[in-house]
């Protein structure tokens, strides 16, 4: 008996860590891959090796900076990355997505 119960505490914990990133806002999702520019929001944004914050920084991206998404990643606590090409610096790496704001060329005059 004690062995279930282990397993459904093991099952619940884990779906209590995945359910989040499964009914995040529309609003609140990853950037898509290829769908329109995408700024940097913030004063400035590290752009790292691999989608972990203790990775290596290899760039800096600033305000404003234009960036192509060129793969996102979530992690299974939730934490959201895209990989970006800065087009200032042509530097490509990870950095937070929410340090991003999505500008639709299509609605720009």
């Amino acid at each position: 008996m004690a062995v279930i119960g282990r397993a459904s505490a093991a099952v619940l914990s884990l779906s209590i860590l995945l359910v989040p990133a499964a009914v995040t806002p529309a609003g609140e999702r990853a950037p898509e891959v290829g769908a329109g520019w995408w700024e940097v929001s913030v004063s400035a944004a590290n752009v790292r090796t691999d989608h972990f914050g203790e990775d290596t920084v290899i760039g800096l991206a600033r305000s404003g900076d234009v960036v192509e998404v060129v793969d996102t990643w979530t992690s299974p606590l939730g934490a959201r990355w895209a990989k970006v090409m800065v087009a200032r610096t042509r530097v490509t790496g990870w950095v937070l997505w929410s340090l991003l704001a999505h500008r639709d060329p299509s609605s720009e005059p």
